[in-house]
């Protein structure tokens, strides 16, 4: 593994453990409850480190993270971390072992999809997942142009890029994350329902600040450490 790889994992986790112990935004009509802003900086993990540095850095930054603030039932959900970044990072290669980065990226949001409606909850609140059906039908229409977006160094196709890439993303996060919960704490399966406009408004949150962040974020990386993707030097 490239030396500059392994610092750079270790930087980006660092950071990410570092934001993830900030206060989140409070969210309305959900008192208790804040947005987690770590999750933003997932898409650009990814990006930046490929399909398999980018989902460690950031599941390491999570899993840390939540260790230094003593939130054991937080750490049950560091796996989240995995599923954004290493979409991100699909729809940014035209291809993972021979098969189209975005095909990747939509089978695995499908079968987080599939996943929710194996549990009673999903059956019971089935209209839940309509904004994760519209995240997929967000990579079956751009496909691989995604890809060209995330790669421009035009700031503007860049940011459309995150934001098209961030939302599915952020999506398939948010399902694995309910999944885990419904594991964990057997919810009443009306549990769900009056959480899916807060999830929504979370959601787009989220996906607004990968843009933002991710886009000088990524630019900036790419003039220190080149064109290439890191990722490439495992």
């Amino acid at each position: 593994m490239d030396k500059r790889a392994i610092a750079l994992v270790a930087l980006l986790a660092a950071v990410y453990a570092v934001v993830g112990l900030l206060p989140g935004l409070p969210i309305l009509g959900a008192p208790g409850s804040e947005i987690d802003l770590v999750r933003s900086l997932e898409p650009a993990y990814g990006i930046l480190l490929g399909p398999v540095l980018g989902p460690v850095a950031a599941f390491f930054g999570a899993a840390i993270g939540k260790l230094a603030s003593g939130d054991a039932v937080g750490l049950l959900f560091a796996p989240l971390a995995l599923i954004p970044a290493f979409i991100a990072a699909a729809l940014y290669r035209r291809k993972i072992a021979g098969m189209p980065g975005w095909a990747i990226a939509s089978g695995v949001l499908s079968l987080l999809i599939l996943g929710w409606y194996l549990f009673p909850e999903g059956v019971a609140v089935y209209y839940y997942a309509a904004p994760h059906m519209a995240a997929l039908s967000i990579l079956l229409a751009f496909r691989g142009r995604i890809s060209g977006m995330l790669a421009s160094e035009s700031k503007k196709r860049l940011a459309l890029g995150l934001l098209l890439s961030g939302f599915p993303a952020t999506m398939a996060g948010n399902m694995l994350g309910n999944i885990i919960f419904m594991v964990a704490f057997n919810p009443s399966p009306l549990f769900f329902a009056p959480l899916l406009p807060v999830m929504l408004g979370e959601r787009l949150l989220i996906t607004f600040l990968s843009a933002t962040i991710g886009t000088p974020l990524i630019l900036a990386a790419r003039r220190l450490i080149g064109r290439r993707h890191v990722g490439d030097a495992v």
